[in-house]
Protein backbone atom coordinates (compact mmCIF):
# COMPACT_ATOMS: atom_id res chain seq x y z
CA UNK A 1 0.00 0.00 0.00
CA UNK A 2 1.65 3.22 -1.11
CA UNK A 3 0.77 6.11 1.38
CA UNK A 4 1.56 9.95 0.44
CA UNK A 5 2.68 11.82 2.95
CA UNK A 6 2.55 16.10 2.71
CA UNK A 7 3.83 17.74 6.00
CA UNK A 8 3.25 21.34 6.36
CA UNK A 9 5.05 23.64 9.05
CA UNK A 10 6.70 20.55 10.59
CA UNK A 11 9.42 18.58 10.03
CA UNK A 12 9.22 15.42 7.86
CA UNK A 13 9.71 12.37 10.10
CA UNK A 14 10.54 9.14 8.59
CA UNK A 15 9.75 6.96 11.78
CA UNK A 16 6.11 8.61 12.01
CA UNK A 17 5.82 7.63 8.00
CA UNK A 18 7.05 4.11 9.01
CA UNK A 19 4.97 4.02 12.06
CA UNK A 20 1.58 5.50 10.24
CA UNK A 21 2.39 2.58 7.63
CA UNK A 22 2.51 -0.02 9.57
CA UNK A 23 -0.66 0.96 11.71
CA UNK A 24 -2.44 1.48 8.82
CA UNK A 25 -2.47 -2.18 7.82
CA UNK A 26 -4.97 -3.12 9.33
CA UNK A 27 -6.90 -1.00 6.99
CA UNK A 28 -6.00 -4.02 3.84
CA UNK A 29 -8.99 -6.85 6.08
CA UNK A 30 -12.07 -4.60 5.57
CA UNK A 31 -10.85 -3.03 1.91
CA UNK A 32 -10.20 -4.93 -1.85
CA UNK A 33 -8.14 -2.01 -3.60
CA UNK A 34 -6.76 1.05 -2.38
CA UNK A 35 -6.82 3.93 -4.78
CA UNK A 36 -4.86 6.27 -3.08
CA UNK A 37 -4.08 7.16 0.84
CA UNK A 38 -3.19 10.14 1.94
CA UNK A 39 -1.99 11.61 5.17
CA UNK A 40 -1.03 15.59 5.70
CA UNK A 41 0.52 16.80 8.99
CA UNK A 42 0.57 20.27 10.19
CA UNK A 43 1.30 22.52 12.78
CA UNK A 44 -0.86 25.03 14.17
CA UNK A 45 -0.35 26.77 17.53
CA UNK A 46 1.91 23.83 18.79
CA UNK A 47 -0.78 21.22 18.10
CA UNK A 48 -0.27 18.36 15.08
CA UNK A 49 -3.41 18.36 12.99
CA UNK A 50 -3.60 15.02 11.36
CA UNK A 51 -5.48 14.52 8.43
CA UNK A 52 -6.10 11.46 6.48
CA UNK A 53 -8.10 10.68 2.46
CA UNK A 54 -8.80 7.27 1.64
CA UNK A 55 -9.85 6.37 -1.78
CA UNK A 56 -10.96 2.58 -1.91
CA UNK A 57 -12.84 0.41 -3.16
CA UNK A 58 -15.28 3.20 -5.32
CA UNK A 59 -15.65 4.82 -1.87
CA UNK A 60 -13.40 7.96 0.08
CA UNK A 61 -13.14 7.76 3.82
CA UNK A 62 -11.65 11.10 6.15
CA UNK A 63 -10.55 11.34 9.32
CA UNK A 64 -9.03 13.79 11.03
CA UNK A 65 -7.22 14.27 14.32
CA UNK A 66 -5.60 16.71 16.74
CA UNK A 67 -3.07 16.47 19.45
CA UNK A 68 0.06 18.03 20.64
CA UNK A 69 2.38 14.31 19.70
CA UNK A 70 2.46 12.76 16.28
CA UNK A 71 2.41 9.19 17.37
CA UNK A 72 -1.09 9.97 19.36
CA UNK A 73 -2.45 11.36 16.13
CA UNK A 74 -2.01 8.70 14.22
CA UNK A 75 -3.24 5.91 16.62
CA UNK A 76 -6.73 8.03 16.64
CA UNK A 77 -6.06 8.45 12.93
CA UNK A 78 -6.33 4.29 12.36
CA UNK A 79 -9.02 4.61 15.14
CA UNK A 80 -11.58 6.55 13.22
CA UNK A 81 -10.49 5.06 9.67
CA UNK A 82 -10.86 1.58 10.18
CA UNK A 83 -14.26 2.46 12.06
CA UNK A 84 -15.27 4.01 9.09
CA UNK A 85 -14.01 1.17 6.68
CA UNK A 86 -15.21 -1.47 9.29
CA UNK A 87 -18.79 -0.09 9.54
CA UNK A 88 -19.02 0.11 5.39
CA UNK A 89 -17.73 -3.56 4.94
CA UNK A 90 -20.42 -4.88 6.90
CA UNK A 91 -23.17 -2.87 5.50
CA UNK A 92 -21.47 -4.32 1.70
CA UNK A 93 -21.23 -7.47 3.45
CA UNK A 94 -25.42 -7.99 4.85
CA UNK A 95 -26.77 -7.35 1.42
Amino acid sequence: MKIVFTWKNIDRSTAAEDYASKKLERISKYVQKVVSLEISFEQVHGAVNANLNLAADGNKFNAHNEDKDIYVCLDGLEDKIVKQVSKHHDKKAAH
